[in-house]
């Protein structure tokens, strides 16, 4: 399969993943780079929180019941806004408040404003189409998979949302009946959506969609972070843009390690919502004329946020503490300057103090248990500390653009530390939870930080980007802003007093036109992007390049074993069950070949009749208990992909380890690929 056959699934991720959410906040009246920014992490919140909503409702799942459902929502988000309108009189007062934060003054002179949409344009552009390439050459096709062991739920996940049209994150647990409980399912619903609306496979599916998370979502989600730190300045967007596609942590990592397709889903949509959070708390630039359109957008994004993966709410709430503080801190001098009374000081006190107690509650609640976050720590202190300095994390190149860009952000900070000390206390917390993780010894103080995170470090180390981001762009916004005054001052030079300049310069600086600044800017900003691909990037592309190849010695999947679960369809009868050990990868049969099994993922309950079989499957010639639940459950087929397990264990698959020699009476050997076969037992006939 080619990329350009996927053209008809990528038209169905962008219906699926964009227009929902674009619809609801042009109903709501947000315009401009609001509206491109916000339209993805809303549509998540939308397609989760109404799979849930469906289930409770006993209503199918599907993409007409989504889109009826989202059509139903822009219409009460319109209504929502012409009653707002009508309460307030004030025109002027009823546009600002309808459109969250005003969006914000455009700095520029009246022609220069003509490039804005230009601008824009280039900031997302340029990343979508880096992170794309890094993504399509690692993918190599659009139907192929991650040989890793987490591919075995999520691609089954998806299958079995499209089949059962649930796609409630409180049901879908480890995909049976009999481990039925919570699993974020944002992700997995969008992806299931668009499958169902015509994606030729679940891989394509899952590999187009990825892209479009990383490559267009993410760099959106940090363009809205940046306007809500420094306003609606095009260099600031153009950089944030960029310099999105340079971090080796995220969102390559994600991919090329795990693979975490929640977790890259849920921190591609993570800027948007600590950019809502950093304007309802009045922090931004461009300060809304109320807190409710900010706040409102926030409770909006923050359900999807939550449903795609939970440790990234831990992880906005731990970063929004220091904002939190800073409106505090702000209080208190406007406080002093008599600019605002005691009442409302004391209102933020309390705010600060409940914000700080229900943080502390949220982060030793939402954690996995101990059991499942096994990581470990794995250097000194002294080089964590030097991964986070230099973007750099898991042992990756050191990023030196980065690196440099970082710490010019750090000194302009610090220079307005007044002004913007709680973005360096954003950065300081990430890498403190990096540190900790990587670097620390194993023990209570560690748990209680990382453990969110299943102690895991390649998970924080993908939150770093999200607040190194800023400061990167803060650095960019130095340069260019004194390479922009040393251009136009040549400029001006150059009309007025040219004999001031030295004789080699004369020339040239008499010929620079007005705008020369505003281009050497733009021009430095695009090669700090291309100088921040370098080196830094090439041990995740490396490991993308070969974590979705299919060799005969292949992690999950060996060629052989594609090759069989390929022509599977067409052996097995539709309405039959095949028995798999999905440590081997057998599981996958449901999402590639769109058969059921017993264990559509490696963990999880089963049924005492769906676990005898996997301990006895093989005994159905001699053992009398077998063959009525093969008969009940249709498990006449089995799956032998050898013995080689991606998670190995206690033999807790046992039920199929007489047929490869040949002991198992009562079983018929219905094809065979190299060392793959597929059995049939006759026993039970």
């Amino acid at each position: 399969m080619t990329w350009w056959q996927s053209v008809p699934t990528l038209l169905g991720t962008i219906l699926i993943f964009f227009v929902p959410g674009l619809a609801a906040l042009a109903a709501a009246g947000v315009r401009r780079v609001n509206l491109i920014t916000l339209a993805a992490p809303v549509s998540f919140s939308m397609a989760s929180v109404l799979a849930v909503l469906l289930d409770v409702l006993n209503v199918p799942f599907g993409p007409f019941t989504y889109l009826a459902s989202c059509f139903v929502t822009i219409l009460a988000a319109l209504a929502a806004r012409t009653l707002w309108i009508r309460r307030y009189s004030d025109s002027r007062t009823a546009a600002t408040c309808g459109v969250l934060g005003a969006n914000g003054p455009v700095p520029l002179s009246t022609k220069l404003q003509r490039l804005w949409p230009l601008v824009v344009f280039a900031a997302v552009a340029i990343p979508a189409a880096i992170i794309a390439y890094r993504y399509v050459r690692g993918f190599g096709q659009p139907d192929n998979l991650s040989q890793t062991f987490d591919n075995v739920y999520h691609l089954n996940a998806i299958r079995h949302i499209a089949e059962t049209q649930n796609g409630s994150s409180l049901t879908l647990g480890n995909l049976t009946e009999a481990s039925a409980g919570f699993y974020p399912a944002a992700m997995h619903d969008l992806m299931a959506l668009v499958f169902m609306l015509g994606g030729s496979s679940v891989m394509e599916v899952v590999n187009i969609g990825t892209v479009v998370i990383g490559a267009v979502i993410w760099p959106l989600s940090c363009i809205f972070l940046i306007t809500r730190i420094v306003g609606n300045q095009a260099t600031a967007i153009l950089a944030a843009g960029v310099l999105s596609a340079g971090f080796s942590a995220f969102p390559y990592l994600m991919v090329a390690f795990g693979v975490l397709y929640p977790n890259h889903a849920a921190i591609a949509i993570l800027p948007a919502a600590l950019g809502l959070g950093i304007e309802a708390l009045g922090l931004s630039p461009c300060k809304p004329s109320s807190i409710w359109p900010p706040l409102i957008g926030l409770a909006v994004v923050a359900p999807g946020l939550a449903l795609a993966h939970p440790s990234a709410i831990v992880a906005l709430i731990g970063f929004g503490a220091a904002p939190v503080l800073a409106a505090l801190v702000r209080s208190w001098r406007l406080f002093r300057r008599r600019k605002t009374t005691a009442r409302r000081l004391q209102i933020w006190l309390v705010f600060t103090v409940a914000y700080l107690a229900v943080a502390l509650l949220v982060w030793v609640t939402i954690r996995p248990s101990l059991a499942a976050a096994p990581w470990t720590p794995f250097q000194s202190n002294a080089r964590a500390i030097g991964e986070v300095l230099t973007s750099a994390p898991m042992g990756t190149t050191a990023a030196w653009v980065m690196m440099v860009l970082t710490v010019i952000g750090i000194y302009v900070c610090a220079r307005r530390l007044g002004q913007f000390w709680w973005v360096l206390a954003m950065y300081a917390f990430g890498g403190a939870l990096y540190l900790i993780v990587s670097s620390w010894a194993l023990g209570d103080f560690r748990t209680f930080w990382t453990g969110v995170w299943y102690n895991d470090s390649f998970r924080l180390a993908a939150l770093l980007p999200a607040v190194t981001l800023p400061l990167a762009v803060m650095g960019t916004q130095w340069l260019t802003w004194r390479l922009r005054a040393l251009c136009d001052s040549l400029a001006a030079r150059g009309k007025v007093n040219p004999q001031k300049l030295p004789p080699v310069i004369q020339p040239i600086a008499a010929r620079l036109p007005s705008y020369t600044g505003v281009a050497a800017a733009v021009a430095a900003v695009l090669v700090l992007g291309a100088a921040a691909q370098g080196g830094t990037l090439s041990n995740v592309q490396q490991r993308l390049d070969t974590i979705f190849e299919t060799k005969q010695d292949s992690y999950l999947l060996t060629t052989d074993e594609t090759s069989m679960l390929a022509i599977l369809p067409d052996l097995v009868p539709r309405t039959d069950v095949v028995v798999a050990n999905p440590r081997t990868g057998g599981s996958l049969v449901y999402a590639v070949s769109n058969r059921k099994t017993l264990a559509p993922h490696i963990f999880g309950d089963r049924t005492p009749d769906e676990q005898y079989l996997l301990d006895h499957w093989a005994e159905a010639a001699y053992n009398n208990k077998v063959c009525p639940i093969v008969k009940e459950l249709h498990a006449y087929w089995a799956l032998d992909f050898g013995d080689f397990e991606v998670v190995p264990g206690d033999e807790p698959f046992i039920g199929l380890r007489d047929l490869s020699d040949g002991s198992a009476p009562g079983m018929r050997l219905e094809k065979s690929i190299g060392k793959v076969n597929l059995y049939r037992v006759t026993a039970c006939d």
